[in-house]
């Protein structure tokens, strides 16, 4: 059970999504390439930012979405 919710909060790929990661606050856009970018929503007991390479942005999620856009606060 706990494996099981462990994967839902790590991007996994979900065809036709209605949460993609391209809507979602955590993740960061791939500068050179707009269907790429960076996941920044797990994180340590520390507080460091464990970074996840999205390779779709489209039709990538996990169970952390959140619409809106990352304030500075998140960023510290």
């Amino acid at each position: 059970m706990q494996a099981e919710k462990s994967l839902q909060n790590q991007p996994h790929t979900e065809a036709g999504t209605s949460r993609p990661c391209r809507s979602c606050k955590w993740q960061t856009p791939d500068p050179t390439d707009p269907h790429r970018g960076q996941c920044t929503a797990n994180r340590h007991a520390m507080g460091g930012v464990w970074k996840r390479w999205l390779r779709d942005v489209e039709n990538t999620t996990c169970a952390r979405h959140e619409e809106g856009k990352l304030s500075f606060r998140d960023h510290v």
